[in-house]
C-alpha cells in the first residue's frame, strides 16, 4: 500500500526525469530528487511539499472524502556550459527553457499518478545563489497546485 502523495511525488519525479529533447522538450533533464548539488546532473530538479490543505467547507463536508490541495515547490538548477560575459543573465536563457518544458510536461500530464485529478502551474522565481559560482550563479523555483481526494477511512485510497 502506498501513500497518495508518494505515489503523486514520484510519479512527478518519473515524469520529469524521462523529459527529453527527443520527445519534444527544451532540455535533456538529469537528476530529480538529489539534494546534494555537488551529484546533480543538470537541469535538476527537488520537489518539495510546501503545504497540503483539506478544502472541504465544515458545513458541507463530503462524508466519504477529504477534499484536498497540496502546494508544491519544485526547485529547478541548471548550469552553464561555457564560462560567459555576465553569466547572471545568461542562465535565465536556461532557466526560461526549463520552465516552459515543466509547463508542458504537467500540461498534457495533468494527472500523472491517477491520484491526482490535476497539477497545476502557479508561478516561478528566480534566485540567485550566494555561493557566488559561475556556471550555476541562479536556480529557480517554481510553484504547482496539486488537487486529489481521499478516503475518510482509508487515506491511501483515491476517492
Amino acid at each position: 500500500m502506498v501513500d497518495i502523495l508518494t505515489s503523486i511525488e514520484a510519479a512527478m519525479a518519473q515524469a520529469i526525469s524521462g523529459m527529453n529533447t527527443g520527445d519534444g522538450y527544451l532540455l535533456n533533464w538529469g537528476t530529480v530528487n538529489e539534494p546534494d548539488v555537488a551529484k546533480q546532473e543538470f537541469p535538476s530538479a527537488e520537489i518539495m511539499l510546501q503545504t497540503e490543505e483539506c478544502i472541504d467547507d465544515t458545513d458541507t463536508a463530503w462524508s466519504g472524502g477529504y477534499n484536498q490541495e497540496a502546494s508544491y515547490l519544485i526547485r529547478v538548477r541548471a548550469a552553464l556550459d561555457n564560462e560567459e560575459a555576465i553569466p547572471l543573465y545568461k542562465i535565465n536563457e536556461i532557466l526560461n527553457q526549463a520552465l516552459s518544458d515543466l509547463k508542458r510536461l504537467f500540461g498534457i500530464h495533468y494527472s500523472v499518478s491517477g491520484n491526482c485529478e490535476v497539477i497545476m502551474y502557479r508561478g516561478a522565481e528566480r534566485i540567485t545563489d550566494g555561493r557566488n559560482d559561475i556556471m550555476r550563479p541562479k536556480y529557480m523555483d517554481t510553484r504547482w497546485l496539486v488537487k486529489y481526494t481521499q478516503k475518510r477511512t482509508d487515506p491511501t485510497i483515491n476517492f
